[in-house]
């Protein structure tokens, strides 16, 4: 192991638990997925999300007969482990600048490291929801002059996509540019933000409309162009509608490069990701897909 500057010592632990910190902090759409952090197995595994299988219906028997005896089934979902990882390089002359700089120099590396990271798995979450079969379509958008981001547009997607249970829905996800026509709308005003919310420093949180927590991410993908305007992919979602296993703790590697005189930094990190729409009860929907057009163009 090269030697470091005499008030720095790298431990591999300690900047896994860094790391792993600011990466729960940076996670959007993973802030509401079901996390399992028990993950043992390697890249390119398959690994599987326990749950249980709705009971059958209830029953009306004879004043005589006795009720059948139903079995609450175990089942699972299935996942595909894969590996991400990242190496950030400090060139030895940045840290002799000042050893003042060092603790924020390496904060900074850890703080990135782990933002990439989350925003990977994001990704892989928003590829896992948006695919056919992980969502019910709740609104389509087929006219650029009616149809933008309103507070109606929201409701009538979630209750077309959920019915009586649309209740339960817990989150929505939409593009800025959909937000912004949503503030226009007269009846925006049901949007409330609270500093007690669980959810209030999850990037991208606005506050709760009806009933749901707002969030913004541009990482919401592009639809279709409707008279010559760009239509976003929203996202409604229920409690535990998707979810993704982790390791523990990402692993943390150090090297030095002595042609360059550049400390370099690793960190990998295993998972998988999974939705668990209309999996429990087929008509248990917990992801809706509104596809809304915007006034706004990228």
């Amino acid at each position: 192991m090269p030697s470091l500057p005499a008030d720095f010592a790298f431990s591999p632990k300690v900047w896994a638990d860094h790391v792993n910190a600011y990466f729960d902090k940076k996670l959007v759409f993973g802030a509401f997925a079901l996390v399992d952090r028990t993950l043992q197995a390697a890249p390119g595994t398959t690994q599987n999300f326990p749950y249980f299988k709705a009971i059958t219906a209830a029953e009306e028997p004879a004043a005589d007969e006795a009720l059948s005896v139903g079995k609450l089934e175990d089942d699972s979902f299935s996942c595909t482990i894969k590996e991400i990882g990242k190496a950030v390089g400090v060139r030895r002359a940045a840290l002799r600048a000042s050893a003042a700089k060092q603790d924020r120099i390496f904060a900074e590396v850890q703080r990135q490291i782990a933002r990439v990271q989350a925003e990977k798995v994001d990704a892989d979450l928003i590829t896992e929801i948006n695919t056919s079969g992980n969502y019910v379509q709740g609104f389509t958008s087929t006219s650029a002059t009616n149809h933008k981001m309103t507070v109606q547009v929201l409701a009538q997607g979630k209750l077309t996509a959920f019915g009586d249970k649309a209740d339960e829905a817990s989150v929505v996800f939409m593009h800025s540019h959909n937000y912004l026509d949503l503030l226009t709308d007269s009846t925006a005003g049901f949007l409330k933000a609270d500093a007690n919310d669980p959810w209030y420093n999850v990037p991208g949180f606005k506050g709760r409309i009806l009933g749901m927590a707002l969030v913004v991410s541009d990482q919401c993908p592009a639809h279709a162009t409707i008279d010559s305007n760009t239509a976003y992919e929203c996202f409604i979602c229920k409690p535990n509608a998707y979810g993704f296993m982790a390791a523990e703790a990402p692993d943390m590697e150090y090297d030095y490069d002595i042609l360059h005189r550049e400390h370099v930094f690793a960190g990998t990190q295993w998972y998988g990701v999974k939705s668990f729409h209309a999996e429990i009860a087929s008509l248990d929907y917990r992801i809706a897909r509104l596809s809304v057009v915007t006034r706004f163009t990228a």
